[in-house]
């Protein structure tokens, strides 16, 4: 249902805390990363891969929602900050980043920067 209002949680990690939506499935997870105006509690397409059996995991960009404007201040910094809570919560397998709009250079970036995580 896209446009729908879900809840978030909010995780306080060493690089500052950074809202985020986890729908858990049990499968590999797939790292949705909004652009624009977006914030993780917004739905923007994304349950095509929960119904798929992914887990999905969908941080808000700092600067929105309840991720300040300090938790990852470059592409690079935030591709670090997802990572870091991949490992907060658990999830061991990366099957897609997907960075829509404004968050294309941190998808680009996350799997430069971080291969190890990669699985697809």
């Amino acid at each position: 249902m896209t446009g729908t209002e879900r809840s978030t949680m909010v995780a306080r990690l060493d690089q500052g805390p950074v809202e985020y939506r986890l729908d858990q499935r049990g499968g590999p997870a797939v790292v949705v990363l909004h652009g624009g105006h977006m914030r993780a509690g917004l739905v923007l397409g994304e349950e095509v891969f929960a119904k798929s059996g992914y887990t999905v995991l969908a941080p808000s960009r700092p600067g929105y929602g309840r991720t300040p404007l300090s938790t990852g201040t470059s592409a690079s910094g935030f591709a670090d900050v997802t990572r870091t809570l991949c490992d907060h919560l658990g999830i061991s397998k990366v099957a897609a980043v997907v960075g829509i709009s404004g968050r294309g250079p941190t998808a680009a970036t996350w799997r430069r920067a971080i291969p190890a995580w990669w699985s697809g």
